[in-house]
């Protein structure tokens, strides 16, 4: 429905961010993890985001993630049976998605429970339920997901330094033949201090 909010950082809530976009103010859910990450109120932010709607009670909640690949596991783990968005939100801000995925498909529950922070049966289920589909998912894109896990560490290299989120995101698009972190930390760098 919504695929993703672009605009200026108006306000940040302990699980929530408002974007403004052209007026309209979006409430968008996020981790803990993108929260750490905004800063500065009037930042331009960029979020990828999933819409739900609450069949009970008829509440709607907008949830919102930095790179396309976090949305998509995002939405593979809300197809765990006892998965809804709020724990699946929950668990992608504990854990990185490249540890999320080695934990699955290497099958090892007390691992993925313990850097998930989820308790044993969930981490079984994940296991059950999402291991054929996260093998999958790697073998067709695993010099990608590769080179975008590289990405995403030096963004968050760059906004530690202080840089805004939309400045290290514009920085790294300048340095895509660079093949290692460091490459495309000090590239973005170069960029940055123009």
């Amino acid at each position: 429905m919504i695929g993703y909010v672009e605009g200026k950082l108006i306000s940040l809530g302990e699980k929530y961010a408002i974007i403004d976009v052209n007026g309209v103010g979006y409430r968008v859910a996020i981790s803990e993890k993108n929260r750490n990450i905004l800063s500065n109120i009037g930042d331009k932010v960029k979020f990828y985001t999933h819409f739900t709607l609450n069949p009970r009670d008829g509440s709607v909640e907008l949830y919102g993630f930095n790179t396309p690949e976090e949305l998509n596991f995002f939405e593979l783990l809300t197809t765990v049976s006892g998965i809804g968005p709020k724990s699946a939100q929950s668990i992608l801000s504990s854990v990185d998605l490249a540890t999320l995925q080695l934990g699955i498909i290497q099958g090892d529950h007390k691992y993925l429970s313990k850097t998930a922070s989820i308790g044993l049966k969930t981490a079984q289920r994940l296991i059950l339920e999402l291991k054929n589909k996260v093998i999958t998912i790697g073998e067709s894109s695993n010099e990608s997901g590769r080179n975008l896990a590289l990405e995403g560490e030096a963004a968050d290299a760059l906004m530690t330094l202080g840089y805004s989120q939309h400045q290290a995101i514009e920085a790294l698009k300048s340095s895509k033949e660079a093949t290692t972190i460091e490459e495309k930390i000090t590239n973005a760098l170069k960029i940055l201090g123009k």
